[in-house]
């Protein structure tokens, strides 16, 4: 798209960014399958490389209330992949990554910053009671998750007191950085928090690798190597690390507070190509929506593979939507739920009657998963993928 938006990048400041996608639509989804109002936009920056979505409107209230993420169960968790039919949860794999990237002395201070129910905290501490761990979020709701895990004064919503400035040996952060409307801003706190020498480890997800994060709308962020670099740059946090293959769709960040600040940290190398990814990302997913749309017949009885965002997005763009006899899920906290009222079945309970499978899954793994299944190749079975 030609037209540029006049509203400034939240990473380096730029006065004016490309417009690369808008739905046009009335609705969008949220990260939670919630439909929301509004068209989904994102703008690009060519002076850093981010890409900047427009966001939910009144997002303190949405976040204060209406985003609840895994908090009906205390061990309710995503799945990140199976091993031999063995679940790995995606906490599982973030304290993998953490044994993996960060070392720790005993009794380290910590900060699990933008926590929600604290699951990443209380597995941390069940391998290191001896941790001094924090937690901090914008939303009051997971209080009751914490107070399990912390006493009060280690505890902050929406602020984090005075006295933590400069405590912490390790601040971590899971998912949250791609939700916040001034990333540089919080990024500025998360520096003023550590000590110096102290190191940062986030993981944001990769907007090329896993393409449902363009299009969700409570995502204000996507992240690109160039302006992440740029943004822990800018806050005094060097030694940078950009892992774009131990998490499959995310990017791992580790950086150390060095207090040198530093504007020129644009990997400017990278930046040329991403405003034209970006709008390959756009055509897919309009593409995408025709080609759900295309592949109903009149007949059909169907399930969607998949009640995550893409199984979600094939649903909210069927014009037949009541010929959904079930989401599959192999998330045992997930089955036996619904979504938009419709039931979620294990893969083994795929009714007989379905005649077409939507694969609601990232499109890089949905062959492979699909293939496995028992019923793949039942006669009469059609499978259509987001491709």
């Amino acid at each position: 798209m030609a037209d540029a938006s006049e509203a400034g990048c939240p990473v380096c400041g730029a006065q004016v960014m490309e417009t690369v996608h808008d739905s046009k639509t009335g609705t969008s989804l949220s990260s939670l399958c919630q439909i929301l109002p509004g068209a989904k936009i994102v703008r690009f920056c060519n002076a850093c490389g981010h890409l900047a979505g427009n966001g939910v409107a009144d997002a303190q209230s949405f976040y204060e209330t209406d985003y609840r993420i895994l908090i009906e169960d205390e061990d309710e968790d995503q799945i990140y992949e199976t091993r031999d039919d063995r679940i790995v949860t995606r906490t599982d794999h973030q304290m993998a990554l953490v044994l993996d990237k960060v070392t720790l002395e005993p009794g380290s201070h910590v900060l699990d910053y933008g926590c929600a129910k604290a699951a990443m905290a209380r597995k941390l501490l069940d391998a290191r009671p001896d941790l001094k761990m924090h937690l901090f979020d914008v939303s009051q709701m997971y209080e009751n998750f914490w107070d399990r895990l912390v006493a009060k004064d280690r505890q902050a919503v929406h602020r984090t007191p005075e006295a933590w400035d400069g405590q912490f040996d390790l601040i971590t952060s899971f998912f949250a950085f791609e939700h916040i409307d001034d990333p540089a801003g919080a990024m500025a706190h998360v520096a003023r928090l550590l000590k110096s020498g102290g190191h940062l480890h986030m993981i944001v997800p990769d907007v090329f690798g896993n393409a449902a994060d363009f299009i969700v709308i409570d995502h204000v962020n996507h992240f690109t190597r160039p302006s992440l670099i740029r943004l822990l740059a800018d806050a005094g946090l060097g030694e940078a690390e950009i892992d774009q293959t131990s998490y499959r769709g995310a990017l791992v960040v580790t950086a150390r507070k060095t207090g040198v600040t530093s504007s020129e940290a644009t990997d400017t190398g990278d930046i040329s190509s991403i405003g034209e990814r970006a709008r390959a990302l756009s055509a897919f997913w309009t593409a995408a929506a025709v080609a759900i749309n295309s592949s109903e017949e009149e007949r059909d009885t169907a399930a969607i593979y998949g009640s995550g965002f893409y199984g979600a997005f094939i649903y909210a763009h069927l014009q037949r939507p009541g010929a959904v006899a079930g989401f599959i899920d192999r998330s045992p906290w997930l089955q036996g739920k619904k979504l938009f009222g419709v039931p979620i079945l294990a893969p083994e309970a795929l009714p007989e009657g379905v005649n077409i499978v939507y694969a609601g899954l990232n499109p890089a793994i949905a062959p492979g998963i699909i293939e496995a299944q028992p019923w793949f190749g039942r006669d009469g079975l059609r499978i259509v993928y987001l491709q």
